[in-house]
C-alpha cells in the first residue's frame, strides 16, 4: 500500500494507529534515562513513540530500527533535530556503533524479536554497547493469556490526512512458549474506497526468574524492577533494569 501524504512507510502509520496511544510507561523511561551522558539508545525504536517523549523531556536519544521508511519518519517527526534514528538491526553492536550510558528496549522488544536465540544476541549486543557502570532498561510483559480468544474490543481509530485507519484485534491464539495477536486492519481512502488486511505478531512468553537468567548469561545483572501499570485498553508490563557485572 502506498502511505499518504509526507508519510515513508504504510507500517509507519499503522504503528501511529496501533501504538502511539499508549504512554503509560513514559515516566518510567524519563525516570530511568534521566542524566544520560552520552545520549540514549533507542532498540527497536520505531517512529519515535518513547525517544520522541525523551527529546521533548530533555533527553537526547538515538534510535534503531531495521525498516528504512520507519527510520525516515521517526526522523521527520522528531522534535528535536539531536534526536535521530538509524537503519540498523538491534541485535548487532556495530550498528549504531559507540556506547551508551543509557540503553532502552521498550513495548515487548524482547518478547517480539524472534526466540531465544536472536533475544540473546540482542541482550549481548546490549552488553557490548553500555559504558562501565551504564544501565539498561528492557520491557515485557509477563501477563499472558492461556486460552485462545476472539476478543470483542473497539478498534484503535485514527484519521491520517483525510485517510481513517481502523485496527482492531480480533484473535488471540495462545500457545504454550508464545501468545500470537492477529489484527484486523482496516483504511478508508477520502474517497470512501475500503482497504482491508490483516496482520499478526508473535510474544513469547517470559517471566522475571527466565529474563533475569537470560540478561546474567550476558554479563548483566537485575539491580531493580519497575512496574508498569495495566491500562483499560493495555495489559500490565515490567521493565527489567540491569546493569553489567
Amino acid at each position: 500500500m502506498t502511505p499518504p501524504g509526507q508519510w515513508s512507510s504504510e507500517a509507519s502509520i499503522w504503528q501511529l494507529v496501533e501504538s502511539c496511544g499508549y504512554s503509560a510507561d513514559f515516566e518510567a523511561w524519563r525516570g530511568l534515562t534521566r542524566g544520560s551522558r552520552t545520549g540514549v539508545l533507542d532498540l527497536g525504536s520505531g517512529i519515535g513513540r518513547v525517544a520522541h517523549d525523551l527529546a521533548r523531556t530533555g533527553t537526547r536519544a538515538l534510535g534503531v530500527d531495521h525498516d528504512e521508511g520507519i527510520v525516515a519518519d521517526f526522523n521527520r517527526l522528531s522534535p528535536d533535530p539531536s534526536t535521530r534514528a538509524v537503519t540498523g538491526d538491534a541485535t548487532d553492536p556495530g550498528r549504531p556503533g559507540g556506547r551508551f550510558d543509557r540503553i532502552i528496549a521498550p513495548q515487548q522488544l524482547l518478547q517480539i524479536v524472534g526466540g531465544r536465540s536472536r533475544r540473546q544476541a540482542l541482550i549481548a549486543a546490549t552488553a557490548r554497547r553500555l559504558t562501565p557502570g551504564g544501565t539498561a532498561g528492557f520491557a515485557f510483559s509477563e501477563e499472558m493469556p492461556v486460552v485462545s480468544s476472539e476478543p470483542m474490543l473497539l478498534p484503535d481509530l485514527r484519521e491520517i490526512e483525510s485517510w481513517i485507519y481502523s485496527s482492531r484485534p480480533n484473535r488471540l491464539e495462545a500457545g504454550p512458549d508464545s501468545v500470537t495477536v492477529h489484527r484486523l486492519r482496516q483504511r478508508v481512502s477520502p474517497s470512501g474506497d475500503l482497504t482491508q488486511s490483516s496482520d499478526r505478531i508473535t510474544l513469547d512468553r517470559l517471566s522475571r526468574p527466565e529474563v533475569t537468567a537470560e540478561l546474567a548469561e550476558e554479563g548483566l545483572e537485575v539491580s531493580g524492577w519497575i512496574e508498569v501499570p495495566a491500562t483499560e485498553l493495555h495489559v500490565a508490563s515490567l521493565i527489567a533494569v540491569a546493569r553489567g557485572l
